[in-house]
Order: C-alpha cells, then sequence, then structure tokens
C-alpha cells in the first residue's frame, strides 16, 4: 500500500467527487415519518370472496348434476357452504363423485335430504394467502401508477397490509383507489323500476336487484355477467357524446367476440355497466359491439382518470378493510430533520473531539474516515432509491459507532505493537493485520443482520436495515481500508502521532 499511496489517494479523491456529485444530483427520498404522507393498515374482506367462490361451485354443481341426469331439488349458495338438496337417497354416492370431480379440495357433511358442501381448511387458508398476495401486488400497481414516490405496500402480520404513501395527503382519494374493488361487470337487464319493492316480486336465484350509481333507480339483472373487468385489455380517460369525461375501455381477443355474439343476439335490450354492484349507465343496445365500449356517469376529470387507473391495474380479489388510518404532516417530518441534524452535529462535535484527545494526529484520520462513511452511506442510497426514515437515520448513527469502534480496535492494536518495540510503520501493518479479522467478523455479522431484518421486517424496519447494510460496506471502505492510507500518508508526511 506504501508503494502505491498516491494512486489509492487518487482513487480517493475520485470516488468523493463522484459520491458528492450522487448526493447533490440525485436527493434522497424521504420516508412517511421525514416527508409526511399517509399510512393505512388494511385487511380483505375474506368473507365476500369465499360467498363468490361458493356461488360459482353452487352454477357448476347444478349444471353438473343436471347434465348427468340426476334428481336434484335445489343447489343453494352460502357465505360457507353450499347445501344441495336431493330426492333419491340412492343416488348420494354419484353426486358426491360428480361433484368431488369439480372440486377435490371439499369436504361433506349430511343431514335430511341434504348434502352440505365446504371448502377444506387447507384450501380455505391457502385461498387467503393468495388474496393477500394479489391485493398487494394490485395495490402496488395502482400507486405506483398514481406517482407516489417510494410507497410502502408489504404485508403486516399474517393476513393484514401495510401501505405508506409519503408526500401524499389527500386521504380520501388515496382511500378510493387503494380500496376500491373495480369489479367492473357488464350484465343484461330484465326490467328496472324507481324502487327495489317493484322488482322483487321477479327476483329468481339467476337474477339481482342493485342500485343505480345515483340511487334513482333500481334494476333487475342477470347474476351472471357478460364481462367483467379480467376481460378488459386497457381502459383510458375519453368524452361522451355531450363532452363530459368518460372512461373508453377496450376487451380482449376472445371476449370481443363474445360480447360481439351477445350484443347481436339482444338487440333493443339494455346492458348495464356495473362497478362495485352498482349501476353506473344502462344504454340500449342499438347495434352489435365488439372489441371497445365506453363508461358514462356524470364523472369529473379526476374521477375519470382514477377509475380508469384503476380498471388498467384489474380488481381486487376482495374488497379491503380499512382498519387504521394515520396522517403525518410534513411540519412533524421537517421537525425530526432538524432535530436529527442538531442531534448529530452535537454528537459528531464530541465524537471528534474524544477521538483526537485520545489518538492525537491519528484521531484526525479516524474523523476524516468517519466523515467519508457518510457521505459513502448517503451516496448509495441516493443512487440505489433507497428511503431515509427515522429508524434509517438511527442506522447511520449506529454505523458511526461501529465505524468508530474499528478505529480504536485498530489504533489500540498499533499502540501495543509500539510499546512491545516495534517500529512506527510495523506497528501500523502488525495492528491492521492482527485486527482484521475481528474487523471482517463484525461487519459480516452485521450484514447478515442487516438481510434478515430487510428480509422479514415491515416499513420502518426495513429503512433501518437498508442504511445498516449500505453503512456497514461504506464503514469497511472508509475506516478501515482507508484509515490505513491515511496512517501512512501521515508516517510519510512525519506528522503521525498515535
Amino acid at each position: 500500500m506504501k508503494k502505491y499511496l498516491w494512486l489509492h489517494l487518487l482513487g480517493l479523491i475520485l470516488l468523493v467527487l463522484g459520491s458528492l456529485y450522487v448526493v447533490f444530483n440525485h436527493p434522497i427520498n424521504f420516508g412517511l415519518d421525514l416527508k409526511g404522507g399517509i399510512q393505512f393498515l388494511l385487511q380483505p374482506r375474506f368473507e365476500v370472496a369465499f360467498k363468490r367462490e361458493y356461488e360459482t361451485l353452487a352454477r357448476e354443481i347444478e349444471n353438473t348434476l343436471s347434465k348427468e341426469g340426476l334428481q336434484i331439488l335445489d343447489v343453494r349458495a352460502y357465505p360457507d357452504r353450499v347445501e344441495v338438496e336431493y330426492l333419491e337417497e340412492k343416488e348420494l354416492p354419484l353426486i358426491k363423485e360428480k361433484i368431488k370431480n369439480l372440486n377435490p379440495n371439499i369436504v361433506f357433511e349430511e343431514k335430511s335430504g341434504a348434502l352440505i358442501v365446504k371448502f377444506t381448511k387447507a384450501y380455505v387458508d391457502n385461498l387467503k394467502d393468495s388474496i393477500v398476495k394479489q391485493s398487494i401486488e394490485i395495490i402496488r400497481n395502482r400507486i405506483d401508477k398514481l406517482g407516489v414516490t417510494q410507497p410502502v405496500v408489504s404485508r403486516a402480520g399474517k393476513y393484514r397490509i401495510l401501505v405508506e404513501l409519503p408526500g401524499f395527503l389527500d386521504v380520501e382519494r388515496a382511500k378510493k383507489i387503494i380500496g376500491s374493488t373495480a369489479s367492473l361487470e357488464l350484465r343484461l337487464v330484465i326490467d328496472s323500476a324507481p324502487t327495489k319493492e317493484a322488482l322483487e316480486k321477479k327476483l329468481t336465484k339467476d337474477t339481482e336487484i342493485l342500485p343505480s350509481r345515483d340511487g334513482t333507480e333500481w334494476f333487475l339483472l342477470d347474476k351472471i355477467p357478460v364481462i367483467t373487468g379480467q376481460d378488459l385489455k386497457t381502459a383510458y380517460v375519453g368524452v361522451d357524446q355531450f363532452g363530459q369525461p368518460a372512461v373508453n375501455f377496450e376487451l380482449k381477443s376472445e371476449a370481443a367476440e363474445k360480447f360481439g355474439e351477445f350484443t347481436q343476439k339482444n338487440i333493443g335490450k339494455r346492458l348495464a355497466i356495473v362497478l362495485d354492484n352498482k349501476v353506473v349507465s344502462a344504454p340500449v343496445i342499438r347495434s352489435r359491439i365488439s372489441d371497445r365500449g365506453q363508461i358514462t356517469g356524470n364523472f369529473t376529470a379526476e374521477e375519470a382518470q382514477d377509475l380508469a387507473l384503476i380498471l388498467r391495474t384489474g380488481s381486487l380479489p376482495a374488497p379491503l378493510e380499512f382498519l387504521e388510518e394515520r396522517v403525518v404532516g410534513p411540519s412533524l417530518g421537517r421537525d425530526a430533520i432538524e432535530q436529527g441534524i442538531k442531534a448529530g452535529i452535537i454528537a459528531l462535535v464530541f465524537l471528534f473531539l474524544v477521538l483526537v484527545i485520545r489518538y492525537k494526529t491519528a484521531g484526525i484520520t479516524a474523523n476524516i474516515s468517519i466523515l467519508l462513511n457518510v457521505l459513502f452511506l448517503l451516496a448509495s442510497m441516493a443512487l440505489l432509491g433507497a428511503t431515509l426514515t427515522l429508524p434509517g437515520i438511527a442506522g447511520v448513527i449506529l454505523n458511526m459507532g461501529i465505524a468508530v469502534d474499528s478505529n480504536v480496535l485498530i489504533f489500540e492494536r498499533v499502540k501495543e505493537e509500539l510499546r512491545l518495540g516495534n517500529t512506527l510503520t510495523k506497528a501500523i501493518d502488525l495492528g491492521f493485520k492482527r485486527t482484521l479479522s475481528a474487523v471482517w467478523d463484525t461487519h459480516i455479522t452485521l450484514l447478515v443482520a442487516s438481510v434478515i431484518l430487510f428480509q422479514f421486517g415491515s416499513g420502518p424496519v426495513k429503512g433501518f436495515a437498508t442504511t445498516l447494510a449500505l453503512g456497514t460496506i461504506a464503514s469497511f471502505i472508509s475506516n478501515v481500508y482507508y484509515a490505513k492510507v491515511f496512517l501512512n500518508l501521515l508516517y510519510k508526511l512525519r506528522i503521525l502521532k498515535i
């Protein structure tokens, strides 16, 4: 290292200049606790998803048993089971076999004249897990398209979801975009009336009564939709025939062919556009429609934009329940940053004084190494787009302590070698050589701990783990590698004292 001292110094200068360039040209993203914003704790309403699953299973059972010619009185779906009323007891084994072929993840219970069908516990648990994972992915896509910088969407516990939106303070809009199931359905209108009571006499198990978006009209609709949100290829903002904001959508090829055949057969009838169990509009089918359509409903420009965004990112597998919401004002974050900076400056001043008093000019090199450590850490965070949070600031301070610990360990070993009668240059070499294994162990242990915290922690813990990991790497570069470069430089300049 002595032989190539100036080359090492040149590398350091380039590294410092590059780090300064990154820090000033790529500002670090601040987390929710520093920047202000919104935090939600959500949980999917699993009972809605299970009700939908049992309704689908009930239709499949009824269709299958009817095709097989089995004598069935009725098939009814409930939120937690399907009940099959049969006529002949001798047909029960065959009925079970046909139902089991539809879905092997079911169990049977029997009561007089009826067969109760339920999903197994393992299937229910897997479905819940799948709903949470899918919900996280859809929420993340919606937020990304909303333009929020460095949002956090992660699992909190087994079935809950944590959402953090730094810098976004419109709570109602955020709840609407995140929580909207966006269950778009196109259904045939059987009848309509000003009141719900007027339609109830015509209600069957294959139909459903839903209100209009403004609540002024009620519709009797086919339960089975012709088109759902899963059939959409894209959705975008447009204008209707009156120049008002609307949402245009395009269908996938298979859905477009199916929709074309349906509209061809039902010209003159009304088609309801249902969004989250409310009829947005119900236009009359004038001609064959194939691959595109339009949703109108007196939308504002922002409502149309948000609806198009939600439809593009897909519908949630189940409605979300907002268990908790928290709004952090930007002034609180600003105060936290200011107090953190003050505390950091005071700590640095005391630390610098202690190191210089204890280790003389060698202490100055330790102080420079600590400043480099912070610079490299901030530059790496900016370069990787990491988010700085209050726990992250704690991680920065902890890294400074670790850096000091490495320097103290090395300097004390150098002093010990001097007491054994070694020359200064040999004491430096031996001091670094004989403490390197301990320093390596410390840094590797911290890196492993950081990875574990990041993998299994939530938002604030991940912020702490990120700064701890990056700071550990920066500490080894500045406080171990370049610390020796600085000591050799002071020795060459004949001003090294330790």
